[in-house]
């Protein structure tokens, strides 16, 4: 496994201790001396983070395949970004930091039930899914690679029909989303009704089970294929006033937390998309602040403090998410931890927003300092 931070190392190694059917063969910070013991350890699996100083996990991935092609990798990481760019080089799962020992455990079985050959005759009914998050796939059932749109217009409509799927949309509204800068009524009509065209076919093509209907010039879609971003609102609806204790919350939870790797649409320019994009954000904000407030209460500071960074490197401004990560550097009595955060929050805050940082963050500085 490989991290370059011991802490996170650490953890890791704790999180697999008690599992009997696996051996930790090496625990590295620097990804190069890694590189060098591969090809002598020749480990089934490598546990590894993405951002690394003087290597990325994704091109490290790419040269350990190299090196032996049957290798397993699951990214561990903060930064959810990087998760379409992960399974492009055949990770088995990228797991965002904190690690949750269910999602990690669910990650190493899989791993082991494909070396003893279990999997392969699974693989290929594998159901068809849609990634939303960090991105934008649609993927064939029993296929690694997403689909290609014959046009980018064509990708758009699906997104769009998806994003107000099960309601009665109007051509014209279609139309006036997809196309603002046509004048033409012809001409505008004309682009829906062959992009709508083509975009059935791919689909139709590609064994993707939706259902478009069309009447009295409304569009409407139905969608029950497997997507991270139906599944993520789904989730959200059932802990957003859901309490601390319910029962199974906290699966449920969980789920909606690690469903989330990314900014909806993620590298589309989707104008229309900009409000949904953003409420997926606050959900996201609203369900990390509420997990690192749970690891807090329990003491697990190192935890909350990863939760608040990966929050934090998504979005820069939440004030709340500085406070509880000041709050939790505070509770471990790491005072240079505490200043250093303190010191690049306020230049980014000056920086971008030309204002110092809030004043309850300022007396927090100046208890620390006493």
């Amino acid at each position: 496994m490989l991290d370059d931070e011991k802490l996170a190392l650490d953890l890791l190694i704790h999180l697999i201790s008690d599992r009997k059917d696996l051996e930790v063969v090496g625990a590295y910070t620097n990804p190069l001396e890694m590189l060098e013991d591969v090809t002598r350890l020749m480990p089934d699996l490598i546990l590894m983070d993405i951002e690394m100083p003087g290597m990325n996990g994704l091109g490290l991935a790419v040269r350990l395949l190299e090196l032996q092609e049957d290798i397993e990798i699951v990214f561990v990481t903060a930064y959810p970004q990087y998760a379409v760019e992960a399974f492009r080089v055949n990770a088995v799962d990228y797991l965002l930091k904190p690690v949750d020992p269910e999602f990690l455990n669910h990650a190493l079985e899989r791993v082991l039930k494909r070396k003893m050959g279990i999997t392969a005759a699974k693989a290929a009914k594998a159901d068809s899914r849609i990634v939303c998050f960090g991105g934008f796939e649609i993927f064939k059932a029993g296929y690694a690679e997403p689909i290609r749109f014959p046009t980018v217009k064509a990708e758009e409509l699906f997104a769009y029909l998806l994003v107000h799927r099960k309601t009665n949309i109007s051509k014209w509204t279609l139309c006036d989303n997809l196309w603002p800068e046509v004048t033409s009524t012809d001409k505008v009509e004309h682009n829906l009704h062959v992009t709508m065209h083509r975009m059935k076919k791919t689909l139709r093509d590609s064994g993707i089970e939706v259902r478009i209907s069309s009447q009295r010039g409304f569009y409407r879609m139905e969608c029950d294929v497997i997507c991270d971003y139906v599944m993520f609102e789904q989730a959200v609806a059932h802990t957003m006033y859901a309490e601390n204790g319910e029962s199974g919350i906290r699966e449920v939870f969980n789920k909606a937390y690690y469903l989330y790797k990314g900014p909806l649409f993620a590298n589309k320019d989707y104008a229309w998309c900009e409000a949904e994009r953003e409420r997926m954000s606050r959900y996201f904000a609203s369900l990390s602040k509420r997990k690192a407030k749970w690891h807090f209460e329990q003491r697990r500071y190192p935890q909350a403090a990863e939760v608040l960074l990966t929050l934090l490197n998504q979005l820069p401004f939440d004030e709340e998410a500085h406070e509880l990560l000041l709050r939790t550097y505070k509770d471990l009595q790491d005072r240079t931890a505490f200043l250093s955060h303190y010191e690049k929050m306020k230049h980014s805050f000056m920086e971008e927003l030309g204002a110092e940082p809030p004043e309850a963050l300022q007396q927090m500085l100046a208890d620390i300092r006493k």
